[in-house]
């Protein structure tokens, strides 16, 4: 019973003939308890929020829509659970986290499921500087606790988690994987980096798109120990505060293991003037074409305007530290019952 697809389709059959994929779920559910734990012990609530919204909000993506009858109204199911966590800051839970499932209308490979699971959690009067460092103790403890060993090995790389994880600028990064400097090129010199570079890339694309398309194809695959990217550029991150010595960029870090993308945190933006002055730009980008730019959600706008701290949050994606928990290179073999095309009739 080797066939991928097969497999996927009779999960059942799966666990009773190939007794490895019982452990990794095994290992998956052993990961979910040591973050509850981890978090639990560090002073944060667990708590859940709406997973049908009447906005959707806190990250760049499509959603899914539903509708519900009484209401006489469209619903959608949510793409982030940012917004209704950071409500809780505000309300004077000044350590909440949740960990559950999201839904995003997009494509699917290796890293992506339209159904995921993300740990998302806040902290009031700390910076994304706190975060990074909070994030890596998370992070180490959960796979020491797990793994008893600093070194995993996934595909064909010895992943380390015994050394400080690596800290980088956001244009350094890309100096370093292109021997470009794109920290000064606007739009159309970026467009046309990527076109003589037969990297394919929408006309219309804004500024935004065409840098993070820099990013992910030449940087990302490389960031096989564990690293963070910091100091991102304001036009991908609505929702950080603007950088303390620079204005052009924002309070950012992504960590990336495994060539993937595993968490992203801010300074988050807690300035309500500011806030909806960037929504409103999201909004120019949706007028030009661009359907995952965010939307803006007056009711967060006015609770901000009640007083927000300042906080630092972080997003974790779940699925992704399973994959390398479990030395997994596809999402499909750490969800029990993945996304699958409708079988031909």
């Amino acid at each position: 019973f080797e066939d991928k697809e097969l497999r996927y389709r009779n999960r059942h059959l799966d666990l009773i003939v190939n007794t490895d994929v019982v452990n990794n779920f095994v290992l998956r559910s052993d990961l979910l308890k040591e973050t509850r734990l981890f978090l639990d012990k560090n002073g944060y609530l667990e708590v859940e929020t709406p997973v049908l919204q009447p906005i959707y909000g806190g990250a760049n993506a499509m959603p899914f829509t539903t509708f519900h009858n009484t209401l006489d109204e469209k619903l959608y199911l949510r793409i982030s659970l940012e917004l209704y966590l950071k409500k809780l800051i505000i309300g004077g839970i000044n350590k909440v986290f949740e960990l559950s499932k999201n839904f995003r209308n997009e494509g699917m490979d290796k890293n992506h499921n339209p159904e995921f699971t993300m740990l998302e959690y806040y902290c009031a009067y700390a910076d994304v500087y706190d975060m990074l460092s909070f994030t890596e103790l998370m992070v180490k403890t959960i796979f020491k606790n797990i793994k008893k060993s600093p070194i995993i090995n996934f595909g064909k790389n010895k992943i380390s988690f015994k050394n400080k994880f690596q800290v980088i600028d956001f244009f350094d990064s890309i100096k370093k994987f292109t021997n470009e400097d794109l920290s000064n090129m606007d739009a159309k010199s970026i467009y046309k980096f990527l076109n003589d570079s037969k990297i394919q890339i929408d006309k219309n694309a804004n500024y935004g798109n065409l840098i993070d398309k820099v990013f992910s194809h030449y940087v990302e695959p490389n960031l096989i120990q564990p690293t963070f990217i910091i100091n991102f550029p304001k036009e991908i991150s609505p929702l950080a505060k603007t950088h303390r010595e620079n204005n052009e960029l924002v309070e950012r870090f992504e960590l990336f293991i495994g060539g993937m993308e595993i968490a992203n945190s801010f300074t988050e933006l807690n300035d309500p003037i500011d806030q909806l002055q960037r929504l409103n730009s999201q909004l120019d980008l949706r007028a030009k074409g661009d359907k995952e730019a965010q939307v803006i959600d007056h009711s967060f706008i006015e609770a901000m305007e009640i007083g927000m701290p300042p906080t630092g949050g972080v997003g974790v994606g779940i699925d992704r530290l399973v994959m390398l928990l479990t030395q997994q290179s596809s999402i499909k073999d750490v969800i029990l019952f993945p996304a699958m095309r409708n079988e031909e009739k």
